[in-house]
């Protein structure tokens, strides 16, 4: 049995490096893809309302209930989407947590469109859950002092 000429070994070294490259590449791509996924901010309603109905007193869980909460915090990203329109070329000040014009609209929405009358306070207790959520998710800035 005669050995591999130098020619060979050349080629299949420069194979073997070939596809431990390629198996490289491969591995550093899935990674990336992998991070890039779990880096990006996602809101989810439903893991709010989870987060926002286990933070609230037992009285305004008691009197809102899971399905109130999910209605407010629905009106609530309405409103929010509503306030963008058409201003998606400036920038939008957003309060997380509420505040009187936001509150004020979805208490308005839920009674009219739901026949259901929340009262001011628990909706903002839900926005302050809401904020404590956003907090969680790494969506929240620091805070501002609003001005008139």
């Amino acid at each position: 049995m005669t050995g591999m000429s130098p020619q060979t070994a050349v080629v299949v070294g420069a194979l073997l490096l070939a596809v431990f490259l390629i198996v490289i590449a491969a591995m550093v791509w899935q990674e990336a893809k992998r991070r890039s996924d779990s880096d990006r901010l996602v809101y989810s309603v439903n893991d709010a309302v989870e987060f926002v109905v286990a933070d609230l007193d037992d009285d305004v869980r008691i009197r809102l209930g899971k399905a109130g909460v999910r209605r407010i915090l629905e009106w609530e990203v309405y409103y929010l989407q509503g306030l963008a329109e058409g201003k998606r070329a400036k920038d939008v000040t957003v309060i997380a947590g509420g505040h009187d014009p936001a509150v004020q609209y979805i208490a308005d929405q839920i009674s009219s469109r739901h026949g259901v009358d929340y009262a001011e306070g628990d909706i903002r207790r839900v926005l302050a859950g809401e904020a404590g959520y956003l907090a969680t998710i790494g969506a929240v800035g620091e805070p501002v002092e609003e001005t008139s």
